[in-house]
């Protein structure tokens, strides 16, 4: 008689802060969850192994915040862990991929002591609803001695990792039913190993969704809808019997059909919640429920179980032992990560903040001194929530008026800004620590070789940078120049020293070999009026000349390699090189005809029903501000100063907004910057907004997220089948080559997401392609039907920063660019002492 196959089935809460429930009311619940958690476990402690209540800590955050709240409790969790009935997870949150590895690392840190402390193993790494992470996440997990890696990832709105093409989840057969045509594939579950870009390798399980196991009856399938409340047993009065007849039904069908679509492993995993709901209250029907069914069955078995049991079980298949399993190393670009264009502002803040930690880090170190240290730790917890996957409330496009959609934007905004503010405290106290009080003032900043720009701000209100100079201890002398007026902000090209103070310019010397190549005073002038040349700019490493229509380049070369010039704006493209267009959804559907029903349709797996509901409209509307100057406030004019010159453009429409753009070429680095202020207006249509970048006879393109990966391959150093090709969240940015073999890099440092091919959201073929030049940066996405604001008004603030490679030989290639990367990104002054 054959051995039965068996569901491991988990029991853990989906960590949502503020999706369900106001961020501050699931903090208490998770309390609570806890009590219910410990109280469930002692109850079951002597039941049989299959029907014991085990509970997965979905993330670390749940028991820091337990424990924070419950110290008395600790050795009680800390006895039901070792006795396997509790398994801490190595995931603390669930992060947009917008997370860098560095703070991946720190967010490991308290779970990996906390085990350590206690002696307790910690094998696993867990996510859910998301559907997709940084590529160095592998790596990250392998240094910490993580094993495993699960995922539940969520494919609403969203394409399916590794999927068929049109894949749905299995519930959504039932619950999508009309709207789905005959033969909709469904996901498979399967196992393999993924390896990041540094080499690390976790063995990884991609499963259903993390609310299967409710769907199926083995716990509660109740629809909490939009009467979410926390009081779940009031609401939910379904009993264990009832939830077994559910399973009876659905188990068998569904074991069938993943077996029927080539699902070999004897063993399989379901994933539940004690309740149908994120944030869920932990619950015991599915004791009861598996002690039934195992007593009835013979051919299909349950048992609880935590992540580590499902994974041993899964090590011990014959062709996992025989090593049969598939090794991807590639990318994983998350469908989901459209949300970083919810909050432009604050993302902008986010990556400023990513910049500056590593930097404020060294500086507390280096101080020793406590009070530094606990404004540190307060940033660096502050930043795991402003980068945490949910932004606002579940309501937000039903609700959008509601208290809990204010209340969720509030505390979401609020954790950016209170990061920036612990840092900025952290950094003070350490240099208030390091520097006796009194003397002159200095601003002090990173130490580095490479030049960079320094950018800061001055206590005093009344400073005219066209009257002061920045003065290095050693006598090195350095320009400044306004960056932007409001709020007033500064820059200079810095290298090598770490502080200098401000001096009057009368005291200045040697400035004309700071600026390098404009004499200082006359630099320091105001903008100029338009003349007939107002349109060019040239320096030692760039050549651009801006169409005055538009505010784009319509040339682009950049100087002194081997093979002389290059052009990198592709002729005759859509859109302009720079130029922002603005994407409205104008189909009668909505937000439908940019998420699953237009992804359903899009990729033939939606019902005739279905396309007679959403009808042959289009989706979308254009809009960019195109005009001669003089006409619609249009005006084109030159900046010259000691720090850079630039080409500026400005325009205004009443329903795109008031927009400046500079382009700007820097004296002292081989840097040229694209900066756009755009005063935005509020938009009662679902709309996006990119910055256009045609490039020229395309060679290649890398993005940098967690580790340069080539978008749109499948191959080694590519992207995981079926993950979002349409837009991709990057770290610094790209590196872009032509054909000729020429190459230079992009950096955003204010917005993350960034679309190739196409300007058109909604596109949702995930097979190979060729890039064909096109690189748009989207700093702005509204079209999530849920938990993300439904608009924005400005102002803000985009950059996008370009620096040549070198055409240096094999053995500097890699120095070439991390110095190049080094002078692309901008640098934050730590502080005034």
């Amino acid at each position: 008689m054959p051995a039965p196959f068996t569901f491991f089935v988990t029991q853990f809460a989906h960590t949502d802060i503020g999706y369900t429930h106001p961020p501050d009311v699931i903090r208490w619940m998770y309390l609570e969850h806890y009590d219910r958690v410990l109280e469930l476990c002692a109850a079951s402690v002597n039941a049989p192994e299959e029907t014991r209540f085990k509970w997965v800590c979905e993330t670390a955050w749940q028991v820091r915040h337990y424990l924070q709240h419950r110290p008395e409790r600790e050795a009680e969790l800390v006895e039901y862990a070792r006795r396997g009935q509790i398994e801490l997870i190595a995931s603390d949150l669930h992060f947009t991929d917008l997370i860098d590895p560095d703070a991946l690392r720190r967010s490991m840190e308290w779970v990996l002591a906390f085990c350590r402390r206690h002696d307790l193993p910690l094998r696993s790494a867990l996510h859910c609803d998301i559907n997709g992470w940084p590529w160095a996440l592998a790596d990250v997990l392998s240094e910490a001695g993580v094993e495993f890696f699960c995922s539940a990832v969520h494919i609403d709105s969203a394409t399916d990792p590794l999927g068929k093409r049109g894949s749905v989840h299995y519930h959504w057969l039932k619950d999508l039913g009309a709207n789905l045509a005959p033969g909709t594939p469904i996901r498979t579950p399967q196992a393999f190993r993924w390896r990041g870009p540094g080499g690390g390798e976790v063995l990884h399980f991609l499963g259903e969704h993390y609310h299967l196991g409710n769907s199926l009856g083995v716990s509660s399938d109740y629809p909490f809808h939009a009467d979410k409340s926390r009081h779940y047993e009031e609401a939910d009065t379904l009993t264990a019997d009832q939830l077994y007849e559910l399973a009876a039904r659905e188990l068998p069908a569904y074991l069938a059909r993943i077996q029927a679509d080539g699902y070999a492993h004897s063993v399989g995993l379901l994933h539940t919640s004690g309740f149908f709901v994120d944030n869920s209250r932990p619950d015991d029907r599915w004791l009861r429920v598996i002690e039934r069914w195992n007593a009835e069955h013979d051919d299909l078995k349950l048992r609880t179980a935590t992540l580590s049991e499902w994974f041993g079980a899964l090590k011990a298949q014959p062709e996992v032992q025989a090593g049969e399993l598939p090794t991807h190393q590639v990318a994983w670009p998350d469908h989901w990560a459209h949300g970083l264009g919810s909050m432009t502002a604050r993302v902008a803040q986010a990556r400023r903040s990513q910049r500056r930690r590593p930097q404020v880090a060294r500086l507390v170190e280096a101080s020793g001194s406590a009070a530094a240290r606990y404004h540190l730790e307060r940033a660096l917890d502050h930043e795991r929530f402003a980068l945490e996957h949910t932004f606002d409330h579940w309501s937000t496009t039903a609700r959008p008026d509601s208290t809990p959609v204010a209340y969720a934007q509030a505390e979401k905004e609020l954790a950016f800004f209170r990061t920036e503010q612990h840092l900025d405290e952290a950094a003070d106290l350490a240099l208030r620590s390091m520097i006796p009080a009194g003397g002159e003032k200095r601003l002090h900043f990173p130490a580095d070789q490479a030049g960079r720009t320094l950018h800061f701000a001055v206590p005093d209100a009344t400073f005219d940078p066209a009257q002061g100079v920045l003065t290095s201890p050693d006598g090195q002398t350095f320009p400044v120049q306004l960056d932007r007026a409001n709020p007033p902000g500064y820059l200079t090209a810095v290298r090598g020293m770490g502080s200098a103070r401000l001096v009057p310019l009368a005291q200045a010397t040697d400035l004309r070999a700071a600026s390098t190549q404009l004499d200082p005073l006359a630099g320091m002038r105001q903008v100029s009026a338009p003349t007939t040349a107002a349109n060019r700019l040239e320096n030692a490493h760039w050549q651009l000349e801006l169409d005055t229509a538009t505010g784009a380049l319509s040339s682009l070369r950049a100087l002194g390699g081997k093979e002389g010039s290059r052009e990198w704006v592709q002729p005759g493209a859509a859109y302009g090189f720079g130029q922002l267009v603005r994407e409205f959804v104008v189909h009668p559907r909505g937000r439908q005809a940019v998420g699953n029903f237009g992804r359903l349709l899009s990729l033939g797996v939606g019902s005739e029903k279905l396309r007679e509901y959403m009808g042959d409209a289009p989706t979308f509307s254009y809009a960019t501000l195109k005009s001669q100057p003089g006409e619609n406030g249009a005006a084109a004019q030159r900046v010259s100063g000691p720090v850079y010159d630039a080409l500026e453009w400005q325009a205004s429409q009443p329903d795109f907004g008031a927009l400046r753009v500079q382009w700007r070429t820097y004296h002292a680095l081989p840097l040229l910057e694209l900066v756009l202020d755009w005063h935005k207006p509020w938009s009662e249509l679902p709309e996006a907004a990119y910055v256009a970048f045609p490039f020229a006879q395309p060679g290649g393109l890398q993005l940098d997220a967690g580790g340069f990966f080539t978008p749109g391959s499948h191959d080694a150093g590519g992207q995981l089948p079926g993950t979002s090709h349409s837009y991709y969240t990057v770290g610094r940015g790209a590196r872009v080559s032509g054909s000729d073999g020429q190459r230079l890099i992009l950096a955003a440092p204010d917005a993350p997401l960034m679309m190739t091919q196409q300007i058109n959201y909604a596109r949702w073929n995930t097979e190979p392609y060729t890039w064909n030049g096109l690189l748009a940066s989207m700093p702005v996405n509204h079209y999530w039907h849920t938990n993300f604001p439904t608009s924005q008004r400005g102002p803000l603030r985009l950059r996008y920063r370009f620096v040549p490679l070198g055409e240096g030989t094999d053995e500097t290639a890699e120095a070439d660019e991390a110095l190049a990367w080094l002078q692309a990104l901008p640098v934050d002054a730590l502080g005034w002492r």
